[in-house]
């Protein structure tokens, strides 16, 4: 038996275009449209996602951090600049990585709900 906020949840997902959940994959969030539409898998699109961007997030502001030290400190040179960030271009990599793996994936989704593929629907 459904009940009534199960009953709206579905009655809204039927009015939205197709498009809309595209997209919400490609324009906004790899993922959420995924979800939005139905289908589990976009929680582990939008996991993948925010694991690439909090790793990139995380270099970037590791790298600033070392950029404004070698800004404002006279007595680093730039190999130290250097020495003190590329230990960790590693985060950088895989986080662009994995922005890129869930933004191609979402891309998959989403030829899928426009085919209105039913596989991989709960």
């Amino acid at each position: 038996m459904k009940t009534s906020s199960e009953a709206t949840r579905d009655s809204s997902r039927r009015n939205l275009s197709p498009w809309v959940y595209v997209a919400i994959n490609q324009a906004a969030f790899p993922g959420l449209g995924t979800i939005l539409s139905g289908r589990r898998i976009g929680y582990v699109q939008a996991a993948i996602m925010l694991a690439g961007f909090f790793l990139t997030m995380a270099f970037m502001l590791y790298y600033l951090t070392c950029a404004t030290r070698f800004a404002t400190t006279a007595t680093w040179t730039e190999a130290e600049f250097i020495s003190k960030y590329k230990p960790y271009l590693w985060a950088l990599y895989w986080g662009i990585g994995c922005c890129i793996v869930a933004w191609i994936w979402s891309l998959f989704s989403s030829l899928q709900i426009l085919k209105g593929n039913s596989s991989g629907r709960r």
